[in-house]
């Protein structure tokens, strides 16, 4: 099994505002992320963050599958829209810093564009958060939707 690459080379984010740390894994239909909360990232204040920024590492998550598959392509990461949520749960108030994440996407159901994930959190092998997330990827060519 090869390296995997560093997660800057399958999301189309840049500084700072790529939230993950590395992939862990991935293999079809699902990858796996990890996550440690620092005191200067995004959105921590007082030493913690809401919990609902795990909606947003879920979508990196789901950004970082669809660059690992590019890759595998021979492509690079294009720019992806989170549609919705479904079924957003979120078991605690807030994150702290130094709490090491993992976050488990699974690709439930569509096509290259649009598609549905199944997204869990956890922290110290606890679930935390979880939800099912609608995406569109857009294909690189012509303008972005509006």
């Amino acid at each position: 099994m090869s390296a995997l690459p560093p997660i800057a080379e399958v999301l189309p984010h840049a500084a700072p505002m790529i939230l993950l740390d590395e992939v862990l894994e991935y293999g079809p239909g699902r990858i796996l992320c990890g996550v440690r909360l620092r005191a200067d990232s995004p959105f921590v204040a007082d030493g913690r963050a809401a919990a609902v920024v795990t909606l947003e590492y879920m979508a990196q998550a789901v950004a970082a599958y669809a660059g690992m598959k590019g890759r595998a392509a021979g492509e690079p990461p294009h720019i992806g829209f989170l549609l919705g949520a479904r079924e957003l749960s979120l078991s605690v108030p807030h994150l702290q810093v130094g709490d090491l994440l993992r976050v488990d996407v699974e690709h439930v159901f569509g096509d290259e564009q649009l598609g549905s994930f199944s997204c869990s959190v956890t922290r110290d092998g606890q679930r935390i958060a979880r939800a099912l997330l609608f995406v569109y990827l857009h294909d690189g060519t012509g303008p972005l939707p509006t």
